[in-house]
């Protein structure tokens, strides 16, 4: 017989992502990262790094840094958002003897005001502003813009008897006999009262709207929020309309590569569009989905088997040019996959976590004697032989 017992809801939730306190500059943070893998045994010129990193200029002192450092052009694992391209492991291991990955999304910065999201692009006249990175704000726009609609269609207010109430669009309803097909969606049952019978019904309809009791749990939140109920229409929820009272059924909209950016971070849209800023908390969820995606990928291929692999994800903050300062990029780490050729010690057996990869870091100097000077080395490329180079015949 079939099984008709309540399932439970699962639920998924993100570990806490710090950046407060743990961005470095990347002149700092790159030369800590070669050290470290000198800890660990890797060798002095048969590293390859390789980097998953979008596809924006202002990524690129970050790989100038790790081609100055590691004495080589790194390696590209990276698709747009920083989406990791797990089928270029065997590619990469191919190119040196002790393997290195650095993962990273990235976000734009403004110091002096705070804001994250946005960068200034010096190559466009008047140092046009922009978003930083456009393609992760491009996937979260949408998503963006449903709920800043919805915020203010749905309002709160207190009839002639006493009872508080919620006005709602049928478009943000899952009927019993007509569910949402794509958008937002409430979730009824945080809101409202829910009947013995364990039904919702409204208290009156119009042509395009339901109006439904909250319940008292929410009301007390509610109130709780410093929210002052009025009498008549109301007034919109605004930002009360939090991330637990949400969803989104959609069918996707990104139909190129950067539908992977899009299916990590629907199941945690809510989150991102009422956050303070959507950009950051998106950069930080891709990250987490993307590291755990790796590693199972590392783990269950046979590419890095044997080999010394120091994978490496976190966040790049993007700051704009100011003053008579250049543009700069800083590192927030977020975990490290670590395996060892001669055997993996049983403190990296697990993925290093945010802290303990800080610090780490940290005890790392941030001198490397064996970093590459570039323009020595493009110097040496120009007292070349110049060779005459023909098709074959």
């Amino acid at each position: 017989m079939p099984d008709t017992s309540h399932k439970p809801e699962i639920l998924k939730e993100m570990a806490p992502f710090v950046v407060d306190g743990m961005a470095m500059p990347y002149a700092e943070f790159v030369p800590r990262f070669y050290n470290f893998c000198m800890e660990l045994g890797f060798r002095k010129g048969l590293i390859m790094p390789s980097r998953a990193f979008c596809s924006d200029e202002n990524q690129g002192i970050p790989i100038i840094l790790l081609t100055k450092h590691f004495g080589t052009f790194p390696f590209n694992h990276g698709r747009v958002g920083g989406i990791m391209a797990i089928d270029r492991h065997g590619p990469h291991a191919h190119h040196g003897e002790d393997l290195v990955i650095l993962q990273a999304s990235h976000v734009g910065y403004d110091p002096n005001s705070g804001v994250y999201g946005k960068y200034n692009r010096p190559k466009m006249i008047d140092k046009c502003v922009s978003d930083s990175c456009g393609k992760l704000t491009h996937v979260i726009t949408p998503y963006l813009e449903q709920y800043l609609f919805a915020r203010e269609r749905i309002f709160l207010h207190r009839d002639d008897q006493g009872k508080y109430l919620i006005r709602v669009r049928n478009s943000f309803i899952d009927f019993a006999s007509h569910q949402v097909k794509t958008g937002l969606v409430l979730r009824l049952p945080n809101i409202v009262k829910v009947a013995d019978d364990g039904v919702i019904r409204p208290q009156s309809a119009s042509s395009t709207t339901q109006t439904y009791e909250v319940s008292e749990e929410f009301r007390k939140r509610i109130d709780a929020a410093g929210y002052e109920w009025k009498s008549g229409q109301g007034k919109p929820i605004g930002d009360l309309l939090t991330d637990d009272l949400f969803f989104y059924r959609e069918d996707f909209h990104e139909t190129d590569e950067s539908i992977w950016l899009e299916r990590n971070l629907i199941e945690f849209m809510p989150k991102i569009v009422t956050s303070r800023y959507p950009s950051l908390q998106a950069a930080k969820t891709n990250i987490q989905f993307e590291f755990a995606r790796a590693v199972e990928s590392i783990r269950r291929g046979d590419e890095y088997k044997g080999r010394n692999l120091l994978y490496v994800a976190g966040l790049n903050i993007d700051i704009s040019e100011y003053d008579e300062f250049p543009a700069n990029t800083y590192f927030v780490p977020w975990a490290a996959h670590i395996q060892l050729q001669d055997g993996t010690p049983e403190q990296y057996t697990h993925p290093m976590e945010q802290e303990m990869l800080f610090k780490k870091l940290m005890e790392q100097s941030i001198e490397n004697p064996d970093q590459a000077s570039l323009k020595e080395e493009i110097s040496r490329m120009l007292q070349a032989p110049r060779f005459d180079i023909r098709s074959a015949k």
